[in-house]
C-alpha cells in the first residue's frame, strides 16, 4: 500500500504534482513573465499609448516604477480636475476610512450623503437658480446618461433621441448608440432611433432649418423625446457650440414639449471654468449628467440633476448597487465647499485657460503652415493638426519628452489638453513648453 494514500490520489489526479509543487505552477501553464500582456484583455488601449508601468502621483505629476515624473495633461480623462491624490481631499477619505464611516450605501440616508446633497444646493444650484433634484445613477457617466434618456422617455413618452457629430456620450449600449463619434462601430449601429445633426461653431439659417426639421421628424418611426449635447465637446475635439444655438435649441425643444439634456461629464465641474460648460449660453437644460471629477478625486461617482417638475420616477425605478459611494460623496463635498465657494476657481481657470490658448496659438502660427486649429473652452483645449498620423507622432513625441496628452476629434486629428485645473502656473507652462518641443521635433517649421 502507498505509504501516503492522500499523496498518491492527488498523483493520480495530478500525473506532474512534483512540478507544480516545485514551480508553482501546473505544467500545462508556463510563469507569468508579463501581466499586462499575458493577463489582460486585447482591449486595453491607453497603455499602448503611453508603455510605462505607474506607480504614484500628486498634482500633475505621474510616476512611473523606474522613477520617470511625467506631467500628466490627461487627468483621467476628465476625472483628475482637482489633481491626483489632492491633499485635502486625500485627508478626507483617510479621515472617513480610519473612523469607519459608511461606504457602500445604495441610495440609504447617510451623514455623508446629507452633506453632498447640502453643498450641491447651496453652492452650484441655488447660485444659478436651478430648480432641480440630484439622483445619484452609479459609478460612471455612462449609467447617467442611460438614466437621462429612460427619464426622457418616460415623461414625454418618446424614444427619438437627437444629438450631434462628433458626440461621446459613454460605452453602455444606448448611451453607444447616441455617441456620433461610435457610428462606425458595428455593435451598435442598428439600434437606431437616433439622428446626428452637424456641429455647430457659429451660428446660420442653415444650422437651424436642419435642427427644425429633426425636431419635428419621426426617427425610426418615433417621435423625438430628447436632444442630449455637450456644450462643449472633449472626444469631438474640444469643441465648444455657439451659444447662440443653445439658446435656439432651448426655444425650440421647449415649444414641442422635447427634453435637453446637457451631457457635462467631462466638461462640467469647472473644467471649462464655470462649474457647467454651458452657463451663459441660455441652455437651461432639463437634465444634467454630471461623472468624472465631481468626487473630487477620481472615485467612481455619477449622478444626474433634474428639473423638479420632471421628476417623474416612481420608486427604485431606476437603481443601482454603487449609486451610494460614501466616500465619494464626503470627497465631493469637501471639493465643493473648499472650490466652489468664491469665483477664485472660477477666475484662475479662465486665466490658465487663456495661457493654454494663446500656448497653442503660438504654435500653430509658427509650425502649422496655415492648417493647424485651436480650439476650446477653458482648460479644455485641442490643437487641431489635420492630420491623423501627424497628431499621434505629436502625442507619441510628447509621451518621450514625459507629457502625457491623447488624441481625439474627427479622425483623431486633435492633441487634447486636459491639465488639473488646480495646476500650478510654472507647471503649466513647462507641459506646454514640452508640447511645442514635441510638434518640432515631428513638424519642423516651413
Amino acid at each position: 500500500m502507498h505509504q501516503n494514500p492522500g499523496r498518491h490520489l492527488l498523483e493520480l489526479i495530478f500525473p506532474n504534482l512534483e512540478h507544480w509543487l516545485a514551480t508553482g505552477y501546473p505544467p500545462e501553464r508556463k510563469p507569468i513573465v508579463n501581466a499586462f500582456e499575458e493577463l489582460e484583455s486585447n482591449v486595453r488601449y491607453y497603455c499602448r499609448q503611453w508603455p510605462a508601468v505607474f506607480s504614484t502621483a500628486h498634482g500633475a505629476t505621474i510616476t512611473a516604477e523606474d522613477g520617470t515624473e511625467y506631467l500628466d495633461f490627461f487627468a483621467g480623462a476628465g476625472a483628475l480636475s482637482y489633481g491626483h491624490n489632492n491633499p485635502l481631499l486625500v485627508e478626507v477619505a483617510i479621515e472617513h476610512l480610519r473612523q469607519g464611516k459608511i461606504l457602500h450605501s445604495l441610495d440609504t440616508k447617510t451623514v455623508e450623503k446629507r452633506r453632498f446633497l447640502e453643498a450641491m444646493e447651496r453652492l452650484v444650484l441655488a447660485p444659478r437658480h436651478m430648480d432641480m433634484v440630484i439622483q445619484t445613477v452609479g459609478p460612471t457617466g455612462a449609467t447617467a446618461v442611460e438614466a437621462a434618456l429612460q427619464l426622457a422617455q418616460r415623461v414625454t413618452g418618446h424614444r427619438g433621441v437627437v444629438g450631434f457629430s462628433g458626440s461621446y456620450h459613454g460605452m453602455s449600449y444606448r448611451a453607444a448608440s447616441i455617441s456620433a463619434s461610435m457610428a462606425p462601430r458595428a455593435l451598435v449601429a442598428h439600434v437606431g432611433e437616433f439622428v446626428a445633426l452637424p456641429y455647430v461653431a457659429q451660428l446660420t439659417d442653415h444650422d437651424l432649418t436642419l435642427l427644425d426639421a429633426a425636431l419635428d421628424a419621426t426617427i425610426d418611426g418615433q417621435r423625438v423625446g430628447a436632444v442630449i449635447i455637450e456644450a462643449t465637446q472633449g472626444e469631438g475635439g474640444a469643441r465648444p457650440f455657439d451659444p447662440l444655438y443653445l439658446r435656439a435649441l432651448r426655444e425650440r425643444c421647449s415649444a414641442r414639449g422635447v427634453l435637453v439634456i446637457a451631457d457635462e461629464v467631462q466638461a462640467g465641474v469647472g473644467r471649462t471654468g464655470s462649474f457647467f460648460s454651458f452657463e451663459g449660453s441660455g441652455l437651461d437644460p432639463d437634465i444634467v449628467c454630471l461623472s468624472k471629477s465631481i468626487s473630487g478625486l477620481g472615485l467612481p461617482m455619477a449622478l444626474n440633476l433634474v428639473r423638479r417638475r420632471l421628476d417623474e420616477w416612481t420608486p427604485g425605478e431606476f437603481s443601482g448597487t454603487f449609486r451610494g459611494n460614501n466616500l465619494a460623496f464626503a470627497t465631493s463635498a469637501a471639493m465643493l465647499e473648499h472650490y466652489w465657494a468664491d469665483a477664485q476657481l472660477e477666475k484662475s481657470t479662465d486665466r490658465r485657460g487663456a495661457l493654454v490658448h494663446s500656448s497653442l496659438e503660438a504654435i500653430a502660427a509658427e509650425y502649422g503652415h496655415g492648417t493647424f486649429r485651436v480650439r476650446g473652452n477653458g482648460l479644455l483645449c485641442g490643437l487641431d493638426v489635420a492630420d491623423t498620423e501627424l497628431a499621434s507622432n505629436i502625442a507619441a513625441a510628447a509621451f518621450a519628452r514625459q507629457l502625457i496628452v491623447e488624441t481625439c476629434g474627427a479622425g483623431d486629428t486633435t492633441v487634447k489638453l486636459l491639465p488639473p485645473i488646480v495646476i500650478d502656473d510654472d507647471v503649466l507652462v513647462e507641459g506646454l513648453t514640452r508640447l511645442r518641443d514635441a510638434v518640432a521635433s515631428v513638424h519642423p517649421r516651413p
